[in-house]
């Protein structure tokens, strides 16, 4: 091990040997130091001479907080209309504030729809929308109530397209746009599973619901 020096704040440092020519800086606080630049500037209200960095030459304006809020009481304030409870108040012209606090920011911003698919729930939930179903009216437990999209498009989650529904209407609903053929479909791969249907495929012969019907009044 050997000592070598800090090259912003002096603080000698024990190294291993093969970072002898590396070593530059005791820590990251003192390498961010050391890459800073100052620049020197005028204040803008008293005219007195003061250092910053090169990354606020296009902000730093003033030399303290005492000049910046003397220079701000110079502009005075101007009328402002809050968009929420329309209430009046006054501010600095350079600060365009659209509502008078952070409460009322908040309260706008829940007006505004912007439910994501996987969001739209807790947006319904948010405003009580979501406490009743639209066709039969069940409301005893909400919390199985479902959101369904009516043109069947989970990225169209505007208001419009939203229609709060129970399991049952919501099943019932999904289930009429099932074709009659597709019905049939899956009635057949359900009772394919027999051992005298699988006979019947493996011999090459076609079955239909009536074959079915015949077997099933033969064998009952």
């Amino acid at each position: 091990m050997i000592e070598k020096p800090c090259r912003h704040c002096g603080t000698a440092v024990a190294i291993k040997a093969y970072r002898a020519n590396t070593f530059k800086y005791c820590s990251r606080r003192c390498a961010a130091l050391a890459a800073r630049s100052v620049v020197v500037a005028e204040c803008g209200e008293c005219g007195k001479k003061f250092e910053h960095i090169s990354a606020r030459c296009n902000k730093a304006k003033y030399c303290g907080r005492r000049c910046y809020h003397r220079a701000q009481r110079r502009l005075g304030s101007v009328a402002h209309v809050c968009r929420h409870c329309k209430k009046r108040f006054r501010d600095n012209p350079s600060k365009k504030r659209i509502y008078c606090s952070r409460a009322c920011s908040g309260k706008e911003a829940k007006k505004t729809w912007r439910a994501a698919y996987t969001t739209v729930r807790k947006n319904m939930q948010r405003r009580g929308l979501l406490d009743k179903c639209n066709r039969c009216g069940y409301s005893d437990v909400p919390a199985i109530l479902g959101v369904h999209h009516k043109d069947r498009d989970r990225t169209n989650n505007t208001p419009e397209n939203l229609e709060v529904l129970c399991p049952n209407c919501h099943s019932l609903e999904h289930n009429k746009h099932v074709s009659c053929a597709r019905r049939t479909e899956r009635l057949t791969c359900a009772l394919s599973s027999g051992p005298k249907i699988r006979q019947d495929r493996q011999r090459g012969f076609d079955f239909n619901f009536n074959v079915m019907r015949k077997r099933s009044l033969r064998f009952s």
